[in-house]
């Protein structure tokens, strides 16, 4: 025993020698290297890099990602939504004449816009055109904007003696109706009361003007147009809105993933700025209270701003832009860049007030704690990089940015703080700092008395908080992804979407497509008679599936899904003898054969593909256009299609979906009745889901499977580790559980709280191992070195008035430092900083608390004595 502590400490000796003169002789040229790596990496700062967030960068690679992108280079993209919510000013008729005119007027200012600037809107659906498009049909030549009254637009659009009833036959008009009440007009709407009134008093008494408080545009964006190049130009557009509502008397609101995008990038930038001096803030203030010299500020102050600048000019460099997870890389740095320093400055000024030289206190320094911050650096950072495996590209970004900037904070604290203290204080030959630990350390050790009185205690304490934070977990935490949690709640664009929630009874739809090819080792989908009874009766399970849009309003109305058996349905409606050229007729919602033959469906396909007529009332989209987003047609020769093949078919369902529970359920119900709608029986064609909800179902798959994946990770590998360093199993449980329980304690706490997971919540478990790791490592390496001298009891003692205080002060730096997140306007981010917050307080709790008593109770067991008292 005698021999090995004497070469352990000639080991340390000579490490101590090297140190010494290194720091000696090569103090200089470290910190010069180490300001010439801090320029090199500043500069992939300059100019700051952008931002970019959106549902398509977290979504991870799907299992359809090639069909789907086969088939998208026939269809082009997906349409994507643009909402404008209307409203006076004065909150007044948003349907009276004079704010219809000014709504044309606006809307032709806009659509002028949009064409000049390439287009940008491909589509649209607005009250003032659908109305003018009635007015074209049944009065050509009259204008909306040239209309003085109701009365007149009632009397140029119907027939005299015409009333709301007479409107119940035709089922056109009634599902124009129902979706302009559910989804165009606001709940407040007056409608009977008033135009029908007037109507059914043969236009003789009353007012027919209809009242509503507000109205809902929706416009929709050239998909094919470059993500960022998108979202700006949709930025333009709203100023063009903000432009022309501060001209006349009408507010405009726009919302859509664009516009949320666009919101969270632009404002990153200045909030990662602020939460970085607070951060840094945070660390004067901890770090003069603990040092109280100018040199114990600025010197960690300075190699912390240094490993900021590292870490993300590193990632600069390996992407061109940042992700919104990558603001909390700087207080989670920080906070273990403070931990290191405090621990190498508290070590460094014991040694300096004994009377060492600058070289040689601060290479004894390190020689005490370098098997201790050697190893937190090795756990932590295999913490962080479990997060490699997540199937979400920014979270694993993020990890890979956490492991550098731990790396970075490590080196310089321990050489860059180091070879400052050498130049800067040979100058001040005589300088020895004061101790300021006298206080805590006293108190420390009081502490200790208390603590072994109550051990039973605390360890009932410790099981209960388990088992409680179990179960709350279970019952109330579920996974989240939403645009919006990264945008302050008072921000313009999160009113605009609280008021379209509350004005309007069809709200949050979007979206979702089936997409169809060929069964593999086919060339086309077969359009035979089988083919349209299947896709009747597919029809009807689309219909019957969860969260699919029927406005309701006025009559049954139809569910609001757009595909090839909708398109053909509503030609032969309109025109019978068109169904009759192509041996289909319509009973029902179903085509029925009459005297179909193969290939017909495909001519009528083509036939339609000619026709430049209306074919929407609603969007005012033709023909042609209907049959282009619906259904590719092949005519390749050589796979015997001269005459053309169907080769792919889109199916576009609009669902309501608020909320992620919903958004699956929606996906699921799809998923379902495209399983019910295929096989021998079924359509004859290889069919899955795809769109925003599809990719939002996957982001939620992979946030839940990085949660647990990097928690698995993180644990063995820190359990790893520390076998290999100790030969003992046991003992590396001992120093892994109190970080375990923590982890189960903050996700506890989270349920409490009300928190759920999100994209930044996943990692806290992986983040509990990384941080929490490093207090457990530090209790147990000085418990380790002073029960070699002292009895167990008296070694805690002695470890809570060194360590324990250094840990109390290091720890109060970190929640203070991740509680500056609370000042983020970001919800996910404010999240994040209350749970990192509690993550350092329960790992310091457990590793001062909970682990002496393990470590006693295992030092008793060594000794043969199993009263742990």
């Amino acid at each position: 025993m005698v021999g090995g502590r004497a070469m352990k400490e000639g080991v340390s000796d000579e490490r101590t020698s090297l140190l010494i003169s290194v720091f000696e002789k090569g103090s200089p040229a470290l910190l010069f290297a180490a300001v010439v790596i801090t320029l090199i990496f500043g500069l992939f700062l300059f100019p700051l890099p952008s931002f970019h967030t959106d549902l398509e960068a977290f979504a991870p690679d799907g299992p359809n990602d090639e069909a789907e992108k086969r088939i998208e280079e026939a269809f082009g993209k997906e349409r994507i939504p643009l909402f404008v919510h209307v409203e006076v000013d004065d909150g007044s008729n948003v349907l009276s004449i004079q704010s219809l005119v000014q709504q044309q007027s606006d809307l032709d200012e806009v659509l002028a816009w949009s064409e000049s600037h390439g287009p940008v809107i491909s589509e649209y659906i607005a009250i003032p055109d659908i109305i003018q498009r009635g007015l074209d049909e049944t009065s050509p030549g009259a204008k909306l904007n040239e209309a003085s009254s109701w009365e007149q637009l009632l009397n140029d659009t119907l027939d005299e003696g015409q009333t709301c009833s007479d409107g119940a036959s035709n089922e056109e008009l009634l599902m124009l109706a129902s979706f302009g009440r559910d989804a165009l007009l606001n709940k407040d709407l007056q409608f009977e009361s008033t135009t029908c009134m007037w109507l059914d008093s043969n236009r003789t008494s009353g007012d027919a003007t209809p009242f509503a408080s507000s109205n809902l545009w929706v416009l929709y964006i050239r998909p094919d147009l470059e993500d960022e190049t998108r979202e700006n130009m949709v930025n333009l557009l709203r100023q063009q809105f903000d432009t022309l509502g501060e001209e006349g008397n009408l507010t405009y609101g726009l919302i859509s993933d664009d516009v949320l995008s666009h919101d969270i990038n632009e404002g990153t930038i200045d909030n990662l700025v602020w939460l970085i001096a607070g951060a840094l803030l945070v660390v004067v203030i901890i770090l003069a209270f603990a040092f109280r010299s100018v040199r114990g500020v600025l010197f960690p102050l300075a190699a912390l701003s240094m490993a900021i600048v590292w870490t993300y000019g590193a990632l600069a460099a390996i992407t061109p832009t940042f992700s919104v997870l990558h603001v909390a890389v700087a207080p989670v740095v920080l906070g273990l860049g403070i931990d290191y320093s405090i621990h190498l400055q508290r070590s460094y000024e014991k040694r300096r007030s004994e009377g060492s030289d600058t070289p040689e206190a601060w290479a004894l320094a390190l020689n005490e704690l370098y098997l201790a911050l050697t190893l937190t650096v090795i756990t932590t950072v295999a913490a962080f990089l479990s997060n490699v495996v997540s199937p979400l590209p920014p979270v694993r970004s993020f990890g890979l940015a956490l492991a550098f900037g731990v790396v970075s904070a490590f080196i310089t604290s321990t050489i860059v703080v180091g070879s400052m203290h050498v130049l800067m204080e040979k100058s001040a030959q005589k300088f020895r700092p004061k101790s300021h630990w006298d206080g805590l350390k006293n108190k420390a050790r009081e502490v200790v008395i208390t603590q072994r009185k109550t051990q039973a205690f605390a360890l009932i304490f410790v099981v209960m908080m388990t088992v409680t934070s179990v179960i709350a977990a279970a019952a109330k935490l579920e996974t989240e992804f939403d645009l919006t949690d990264f945008l302050d709640d008072e921000m313009d664009v999160m009113q605009v979407r609280t008021d379209i929630y509350e004005s309007y009874e069809a709200t949050g739809w979007r979206p979702i497509y089936i997409l169809s090819e060929p069964l593999p080792g086919e060339v086309a989908i077969i359009d035979d008679l089988e083919f349209i009874e299947a896709t009747n009766l597919m029809n009807h399970r689309l219909e019957l599936a969860p969260r699919v849009v029927i406005p309701r309003a006025v009559g049954d109305g139809q569910p609001m899904i757009e595909s090839m058996h909708t398109v053909l349905r509503d030609a032969i409606e309109k025109d019978a003898g068109f169904g009759n050229r192509h041996g289909l007729r319509v009973i029902g919602n179903d085509l029925v054969e009459n005297d179909y033959n193969t290939g017909d469906a495909v001519e009528a396909l083509i036939e339609l593909s000619e026709n430049q007529s209306v074919g929407d009332a609603l969007t005012g989209a033709t023909w042609s256009e209907r049959v282009s987003g619906v259904s590719h047609l092949s005519f390749d020769p050589q796979n015997g299609c001269s005459n053309g093949c169907l080769l792919f078919m889109r199916t576009e369902i609009m669902v309501q979906v608020s909320s992620n529970s919903e958004s699956i359920e929606a996906v699921e119900g799809l998923d379902t009745a495209i399983s019910q709608s295929s096989g021998k029986y079924g359509v004859q064609a290889a069919m899955f889901v795809s769109g925003d909800a599809v990719r939002l179902n996957l982001v939620l798959e992979g946030l839940t499977t990085s949660q647990l994946e990097s928690t698995v990770i993180s644990l063995i590998v820190s359990t790893l580790v520390l076998f290999a360093l100790t030969r003992r199993i046991g003992l590396s449980i001992i120093v892994v559980t109190p970080v375990a329980i923590a982890a189960i304690w903050v996700v506890g706490a989270m349920a409490l709280l009300n928190l759920n997971w999100n994209v930044l919540t996943v990692m806290v478990t992986a983040l509990t191992i990384g941080l929490g790791i490093d207090y457990s490592i530090h209790v147990w390496r000085k418990y380790e070195d002073l029960k070699e001298r002292l009895e167990p009891w008296e070694a805690v003692k002695e470890m809570h008035a060194t360590t324990g205080v250094a840990l109390l002060l290091s720890a109060g730096t970190s929640i203070c430092g991740f509680l500056v997140l609370r000042l983020s306007p970001m919800p996910v981010v404010q999240d994040f900083g209350v749970v990192t917050s509690l993550t350092v307080f329960f790992s310091l709790v457990l590793a001062l608390g909970l682990m002496p008593l393990l470590l006693t109770a295992d030092s008793l067991r060594e000794n043969g004595n199993a009263n742990i008292d």
